[in-house]
């Protein structure tokens, strides 16, 4: 009887069905169900299959692990027919490691990198699992359309899990446009970034430390907190095994990309600390290349605007120069690009950095006239097209625009920094209380060299901040440091709510931790002043602050 029935075909055949779209529910996407009519609050298909309609929200509320149902099915998994890695497991809460000491003691063998990936111009394609069995044909499906909007290489991707493949997934709709200062079509940190981690597993782990820390401060979810700590963790013991084989090797661009990430991460997750050290680390491994002219050319564009931004905002809100100097030379490189980080302040940063160097100057007093003298004028004269560069042909009319009105809030902060850091050095060379045979005229009068005086400049830069929508438009999020700035230096006690709104707004639509620590210091600072508001020859100033916390301050 057997042998005259037709052999059963074996494998899986594709399910037909309605064709499945992104506009239903959570739970008709993820059972592949066409149809839905997006009826509230729950759909009709729903309630005629008898199931729990899960609504409509955003997939990114809480991190999709691999055990959330998008990604599995209620059914037991089933055996593959291919051994692909399996999804990693959720990392077990542990603290933040130290940065130095994983950088020294870590040790675990590199990955293998697959090679001979290509990754195609257009990012509509999909990484695709070929062996998800009949039973769990639903949710596979559901899963590859959620990851539809990644690169696709050329290959099997053995290095990528369910976690990665999930902070990878939110790297690219989310956090790589809230994470730049400039958003265009051609932003590296998708069109650039994302192609290099699928091919390079340290590189993917540090991208996915960033997506998980930035999910975290977003949505304050734990899990995705403790991926955050397990990615970075990962990333700092593979850096490690590369610099071990990098005494007869030359230390490859993905890992120095890593190291420019790890920077970031710890700036993204509001470090004091061990920023300093991964940027440190990252200007030692240029220089070991023989300098950005050495690398590959998007590579070294994407760290030049990385590397100069952060060292800048470090000069300037750090008094003992926690970085020294590490100016980084691209004089090899061709004309810069108009960076997604630095926009049209660069030229203002670099003033800024010259102003933290003028308390090296306090005991020659002509040669410090002569050195405010030169950056008054620098600022008066400075436009956005005061340095050349490269801006790319995609960038709107009113995405400049917003990059001007930025740039000009930082020439207002210039100004503010200026006459801050002078007042510093007032009184650090004055005394504290005031005798018969100490006048007033006895402290230098170096704020009458600075043609803006310092309210003015600060009225005009909150005027001009209050008049900003501040919504999620990715250029605003760089205003951390005039915000900063401005609520340090003003004596008008209204400015303060101002200050303390606008830096919630950068935190909500950004989530960038270091608004938090600019808040912290602000209230601080606030709470002193208030106490001293009879003792003006007490009065607290901001530096004086970091200095008893021993913070190392990044405002970028």
């Amino acid at each position: 009887m057997a042998s005259t029935l037709p052999a059963q075909k074996k494998g899986r055949s594709r399910r037909s069905g309605t064709p499945w779209t992104r506009g239903g529910c959570i739970t008709c996407k993820s059972r592949r169900k066409g149809g839905c009519d997006r009826a509230t609050p729950s759909c009709n298909n729903c309630l005629k299959l008898g199931r729990v309609c899960e609504g409509y929200d955003d997939l990114w509320v809480t991190p999709l692990g691999p055990s959330a149902l998008v990604f599995k099915s209620d059914k037991g998994p089933k055996r593959r027919r291919l051994n692909s890695s399996s999804p990693s497991q959720p990392p077990s809460p542990c603290s933040s490691p130290s940065s130095s000491d994983l950088w020294q003691d870590a040790q675990l063998s590199p990955q293998p990198v697959t090679p001979g990936w290509s990754v195609p111009s257009s990012p509509q394609c999909r990484v695709i699992d070929l062996d998800v069995e009949e039973s769990s044909q639903e949710q596979a499906s559901a899963e590859l359309d959620c990851l539809s909007v990644i690169p696709k290489p050329q290959g099997f991707l053995s290095h990528l899990s369910g976690h990665e493949a999930h902070y990878l997934q939110y790297h690219e709709a989310m956090a790589s446009q809230r994470l730049a200062n400039l958003e265009s079509e051609h932003n590296p940190l998708r069109s650039f970034l994302i192609p290099r981690a699928m091919s390079s597993p340290l590189l993917m782990k540090a991208v996915c430390a960033i997506s998980a820390m930035h999910l975290s401060n977003r949505t304050d979810s734990l899990d995705a907190k403790t991926a955050a700590i397990d990615f970075y963790g990962r990333t700092l013991r593979g850096l490690q095994a590369v610099m071990a084989q990098s005494v007869t090797e030359v230390v490859p661009d993905d890992a120095m990309l890593a190291v420019g990430m790890l920077c970031k991460y710890e700036v993204v997750r509001g470090s004091v600390k061990h920023w300093v050290v991964h940027l440190t680390a990252l200007h030692r491994l240029i220089e070991s290349r023989g300098g950005l002219g050495s690398m590959d050319s998007e590579a070294a564009h994407f760290l030049r605007g990385l590397y100069v931004y952060a060292y800048s905002m470090g000069q300037i809100s750090n008094r003992k120069k926690v970085l020294g100097n590490l100016i980084l030379a691209d004089t090899d490189m061709e004309t810069p690009r108009l960076s997604i980080y630095l926009g049209f302040t660069e030229d203002l940063l670099k003033i800024c950095a010259c102003v933290a160097e003028l308390p090296a100057l306090a005991g020659d007093d002509l040669s410090l006239r002569l050195a405010i003298a030169s950056i008054n004028d620098s600022l008066l004269t400075w436009t956005p097209s005061s340095t050349r560069l490269n801006i790319p042909q995609d960038l709107t009319q009113s995405t400049l625009v917003r990059l001007k009105l930025v740039a000009e809030c930082f020439r207002d902060a210039g100004f503010i920094y200026l006459h801050s850091i002078l007042e510093h050095m007032s009184r650090d060379i004055s005394p504290p209380y005031h005798t018969t045979s100490q006048t007033p005229n006895s402290i230098p009068k170096w704020s009458t060299l600075i043609t803006t005086p310092k309210h003015i400049a600060i009225d005009r830069l909150l005027a001009r901040i209050q008049s900003f929508p501040l919504d999620d438009h990715c250029e605003y999020s760089a205003l951390t440091f005039p915000l900063f700035i401005a609520g340090a230096e003003s004596d008008v006690f209204e400015h303060r709510e101002l200050v303390l709104q606008s830096l919630s707004k950068l935190q909500e639509n950004f989530g960038i931790g270091n608004t938090l620590r600019a808040k912290d210091i602000l209230r601080i600072l606030w709470a002193r002043q208030d106490a001293a508001v009879q003792d003006l020859s007490r009065k607290a100033h901001w530096m004086d602050i970091l200095e008893e916390l021993q913070w190392e301050l990044t405002l970028a």
